[in-house]
């Protein structure tokens, strides 16, 4: 990307860092609950993708190699050492395809709500999606959208925040984003991953259920999995606090101090 993606650093430098990678359709925000559940115990690098928030909107489908790189990019630009990647969703193939092609600048994996890949029906739904968006605006997948990955969750505070959020950004590069996701697939970066990996499904998630999953953790060797009673789609912004500790107690263990 010729223009560094926007992003936001709290804490004190220290590494590792946790490296935070949103789902698709949110933004940085995405993470605010689970920066403040943190509380300086770690310092937090989050970041929106390609088109997300602050940074500069493509004109094509950004494909995950390239969205590694442009991260890569803000960590060496910040020059911190190296990162324990924290990612949700969509987003998690992203952090795959990081941890395998850059092994030096990765300490661990945190992956919640986790896919290898898009599924084939999922890759139709999502290109639909995008036509629809392109016709008719953010509005054409209201609420719906919105409405599955909150499934079983109140519609509280934090419901109407997200879908305020999501409402708001660009159609047009949310479109990319959609194309993008549907033809993602980091199953063999994933067989190539070697950092401690840590899983953490929803337990009410219909987007992407247990099996999704379950299908990581048999690519990536050692992986551990963690089921987050009480989720859906989101499970960090979902039970920010709980995963905030799950995330810190990780890192200490296995990835060294955060």
């Amino acid at each position: 990307m010729a223009q560094p993606l926007s992003h936001v650093l709290t804490g004190d430098r220290r590494d590792p860092a946790l490296l935070l990678i949103h789902p698709l359709g949110a933004d940085l925000t995405f993470w605010d609950d689970f920066v403040r559940a943190v509380d300086g115990r770690a310092t937090t690098l989050a970041v929106d993708l390609p088109g997300a928030g602050g940074s500069p909107g493509p004109a094509a489908p950004v494909s995950l190699e390239a969205q590694a790189s442009a991260l890569d990019e803000v960590r060496r630009d910040l020059r911190i050492g190296n990162v324990v990647i924290v990612a949700c969703a969509v987003g998690t193939m992203t952090a795959g395809v990081y941890a395998a092609t850059r092994p030096e600048a990765v300490a661990g994996l945190v992956l919640a709500n986790p896919t290898p890949a898009s599924a084939p029906a999922a890759r139709q739904m999502l290109a639909d999606r995008a036509d629809a968006v392109r016709a008719g605006g953010m509005a054409a997948v209201l609420p719906s959208a919105v409405e599955r990955a909150f499934l079983g969750q109140p519609q509280d505070e934090r419901y109407v925040r997200y879908m305020n959020r999501f409402a708001a950004q660009d159609p047009a590069s949310y479109a990319w984003a959609l194309l993008a996701a549907s033809q993602a697939d980091a199953t063999r970066a994933f067989t190539r991953v070697t950092c401690p990996t840590l899983l953490v499904p929803g337990r009410h998630d219909v987007l992407l259920p247990m099996e999704r999953a379950e299908a990581v953790k048999a690519l990536v060797q050692h992986a551990q999995l963690a089921v987050m009673e009480g989720a859906a789609h989101f499970v960090p912004y979902q039970q920010p606090a709980r995963f905030a500790e799950l995330v810190l107690d990780f890192a200490g263990r296995e990835a060294g101090p955060a």
